[in-house]
């Protein structure tokens, strides 16, 4: 197996630096890149104390399988993939996404990385709603699914 993919519900689990580590290493791999997201405490001048984050379980899944699956077509097929999404409440210093990637070289493994999170931002169906300071909170605007037209 070398793509592990989840949501993990904010209630009871947390996205682990180190579970990620152990999937993708291997004696094969030269290079290891690790992206961790977390909540920050600010955006556009808000002061944030939490994000909600709300997704299509299944939809999700099926968007991080294509986009793991792209990735490792386009860049190096025995790459080992992790990437886990948080799903749920999660305060500010939580870690909201992972993405970690063993592969023979540091180009390769830096481009995989950087490949799957603009993707899932772009593709995956996950919704974001921020908690504010002052008690307020706001649903963000999201990526469209739509198919970009093209502008001539």
């Amino acid at each position: 197996m070398s793509i592990h993919i989840a949501l993990v519900k904010t209630e009871g689990q947390k996205i682990s630096v180190e579970s990620a580590k152990k999937f993708i290493y291997s004696s094969d791999h030269g290079a290891e890149s690790i992206f961790v997201g977390r909540v920050r405490n600010e955006n556009s001048g808000k002061k944030v104390t939490a994000v909600t984050y709300d997704a299509h379980d299944q939809a999700v899944i099926k968007s991080f399988q294509l986009i793991c699956n792209d990735a490792k077509n386009k860049f190096n097929n025995n790459a080992k993939i992790f990437l886990e999404h948080a799903k749920g409440y999660a305060s500010v210093g939580e870690i909201s996404i992972l993405i970690a990637v063993g592969s023979g070289h540091r180009d390769e493994a830096f481009k995989i990385c950087r490949y799957i999170l603009e993707e899932v931002k772009h593709q995956s169906p996950i919704w974001k709603k921020e908690h504010y300071e002052d008690g307020k909170e706001e649903w963000l605007p999201g990526h469209s699914l739509r198919p970009k037209k093209e502008v001539k």
